[in-house]
């Protein structure tokens, strides 16, 4: 068979003793960051190592934390926020992952306001913002009793997004 000209067709064959070490040592490294991630590892060395939203269990006689964002809104009613992409455009996961910058700067509920004002013109505009987390509490894994802990509380200084 003629291979034309110009073409990157190779011979195929087994592979050269460097060719395999190489592919050996990058297969080796792989599982080494894999191995190192998943008994050493955090978010900061994702992909290499779980995401702690997903890599823990849960404690049956603990507690278990929902996070959430309310809103009053220029209505006069108070919404639940959507904690999503097609919501406001940031997950209640992202939320989560930076719970204490929230918590210790409260203006950067601000932020979802305006996300909420830009992505979605037709709904009323939110005018102050809670940070919670729902709280039930476990026995025998079984929820006990459940309560909400006020997280951070943000007036929005505008309502209207146009900044």
């Amino acid at each position: 068979m003629s291979v034309p000209t110009g073409s990157t067709r190779t011979a195929s064959g087994p592979l050269s003793r460097a060719a395999l070490a190489w592919r050996v040592a990058v297969t080796l490294g792989v599982v080494g960051l894999a191995v190192n991630g998943s008994v050493r590892g955090n978010d900061v060395q994702w992909p290499f190592a779980p995401m702690s939203q997903f890599a823990f269990g849960v404690d049956l006689e603990g507690q278990i934390r929902s996070t959430y964002v309310e809103a009053d809104t220029t209505a006069g009613t108070t919404v639940r926020v959507p904690l999503t992409a097609g919501g406001v455009g940031l997950g209640r996961a992202e939320v989560e992952g930076q719970l204490p910058r929230f918590v210790a700067d409260p203006a950067l509920l601000e932020s979802i306001a305006v996300a909420a004002a830009r992505r979605h013109p037709e709904w009323p505009r939110y005018t102050r913002l809670r940070l919670r987390q729902e709280v039930s509490d476990l026995r025998g894994g079984e929820v006990v009793s459940t309560h909400t802990e006020r997280l951070a509380d943000w007036t929005v200084l505008d309502p209207a997004g146009l900044r």
